[in-house]
């Protein structure tokens, strides 16, 4: 018997620290001091920050700045709109935390224990950790190459004469330093959040299975108990479909951003590679950055692949289970349990775009595919 208990809702907290940061989840103080504390971070994040960088892409001077604006500001605008969307589901969220708490009082063996160590906790803190070094370390080092040249961060609208005054230099450098800090916190929520719960459900369902496959081994002529067994993992079965389809409805809208936001990087970041770079330092940002959105993307359709796989190879479970020895009252649950697992479980991104590795490679030979084109006409 199982003498720890899991806790996946403990991997939430270290997520859901993002949105406290974020003004939106309560601190434990005077409501009205967090919505003002809210108000102040959407207008200084949520929408100052994209705007002075739209505004540099529409005043920009050379090319050069007009590329790097652009990216950059795209980037910023589906941060904002799927911080928004997400922020709209937040609810929902806290819900989905609710469920997942009653799943993990279902496992009661150290092997399962194990499992959910191994392939459930420790590939949902290295999403966290990896997003979160990977993303600061891109504001650090943004802000040591302005520090270095004496340029800004980003060659955005500034309105401050900052060429020509120190102080103002450093205000300028702070602010956008600030902005793009929090905005990454933005971002880890956006990012993260996705392929943490992913993980987490594809994870239950695999537990799930265990489960199945191991009712009437232990004892065969406990008929009544063994029905009841049956019966919880029919309950958590229907439990976790409709989980995932709570799921599908937060990140759906967002990751469709997320798919249009990459697509439209991706190919601005092979137009400028192959016909704008002129340097060496060009050559490298551009293709780490073209490597870096494709690796986003990564994490989502991996697990998105992980949790169809998951639910498929219930009905193999099932089907381990000392079923022949059971009466035909449990064998016909069974077979209706065998044909609910027949369903294919499938997340959608706007109802559009499979959340799976086949969306994945599709985007990635559309970038090659592109890159193609672009080099036969260069």
């Amino acid at each position: 018997m199982l003498m720890r208990q899991i806790d996946t809702i403990a991997i939430f907290r270290r997520l859901f620290i993002t949105w406290r940061v974020l003004g939106i989840i309560l601190w434990p103080f005077n409501k009205y001091l967090r919505i003002v504390y809210d108000l102040l971070m959407n207008i200084f994040v949520t929408f100052g920050f994209p705007l002075h960088l739209v505004l540099g892409i529409i005043f920009s001077t050379n090319q050069e700045q007009f590329f790097i604006n652009l990216v950059i500001g795209i980037a910023s605008v589906s941060c904002t709109l799927k911080h928004l969307l997400l922020r709209y589901r937040l609810s929902e969220m806290l819900m989905v935390n609710e469920i997942l708490a009653r799943l993990d009082e279902r496992v009661h063996t150290n092997t399962d224990y194990d499992y959910y160590k191994r392939f459930i906790e420790r590939p949902c803190n290295f999403m966290i950790n990896f997003f979160t070094r990977c993303y600061f370390a891109v504001s650090i080092t943004a802000l040591l190459t302005a520090l270095v040249t004496g340029e800004l961060l980003y060659p955005a609208f500034v309105p401050l004469a900052w060429r020509t005054s120190i102080s103002q230099y450093i205000v300028a450098i702070l602010f956008q330093f600030a902005g793009v800090s929090l905005q990454i916190v933005q971002n880890i929520a956006n990012d993260a959040y996705g392929p943490v719960v992913l993980c987490m459900l594809s994870g239950h369902v695999h537990l799930l299975a265990n489960r199945v496959s191991r009712v009437s081994h232990s004892s065969e002529e406990n008929i009544a108990g063994n029905s009841t067994d049956l019966a919880l993992c029919i309950e958590d079965h229907k439990l976790l479909r409709s989980t995932s389809n709570t799921v599908e409805r937060i990140v759906s809208a967002s990751y469709l951003v997320q798919f249009v936001g990459v697509g439209i990087n991706l190919c601005i970041g092979l137009v400028y590679l192959l016909f704008f770079a002129d340097n060496y330092f060009a050559y490298v940002y551009y293709s780490l950055h073209v490597t870096a959105i494709m690796i986003e993307l990564f994490p989502c359709c991996y697990f998105g692949s992980m949790l169809e796989c998951e639910f498929h190879d219930l009905s193999y479970a099932i089907f381990r289970s000392n079923w022949p020895t059971q009466p035909r009252a449990f064998r016909r649950n069974v077979v209706n349990f065998t044909e609910l697992t027949l369903r294919e479980v499938t997340l959608y991104a706007g109802g559009m775009i499979r959340i799976n590795l086949d969306s994945f490679f599709a985007t990635c030979k559309m970038g090659y595919s592109f890159f193609t084109v672009i080099q036969s006409m260069k």
